[in-house]
């Protein structure tokens, strides 16, 4: 073989080597493109689902504290009734013991027109009158 032959036929393996070699690094470079992308999409779909529940609960946590405030308002509501309803039934007690003593004042006043008008004595009359201590309380 002559020197020529030698030299075309070490170009031809180089060329044959730089295009193998250009094949591999673009089947390398695809390959890690794909591999990239692949990764990127799987991490971007748990920050999406994170994202998506952080939304959620976000939502929820409104939802709960609006819920909490209407409960906290219909428990004032709840609170200044029973309060009114507490304040009504100390005016009833309030008109109980009124009437308990107009009652013994009336007896009081019944007696004493009796014995103004039958001439009677006071001593007659004294089991009618109301107690001392119930007079004071007016």
């Amino acid at each position: 073989m002559s020197l020529s032959q030698l030299l075309k036929d070490h170009q031809q393996k180089q060329a044959d080597a730089r295009r193998t070699n250009e094949r591999l690094r673009r089947d390398v470079v695809d390959a890690t493109t794909t591999l990239t992308d692949t990764l990127t999409d799987h991490v971007n779909q748990g920050v999406s689902t994170l994202f998506a529940k952080q939304k959620q609960l976000e939502k929820e946590a409104k939802a709960l504290a609006d819920q909490t405030a209407a409960y906290d308002k219909q428990t004032k509501q709840w609170v200044a009734l029973v309060d009114d309803f507490n304040d009504a039934l100390k005016e009833l007690g309030d008109v109980k013991h009124w009437a308990q003593v107009m009652e013994q004042d009336m007896r009081a006043v019944m007696a004493t027109l009796e014995f103004v008008h039958d001439g009677k004595t006071e001593q007659d009359v004294s089991h009618l009158a109301p107690p001392s201590h119930a007079l004071r309380h007016r």
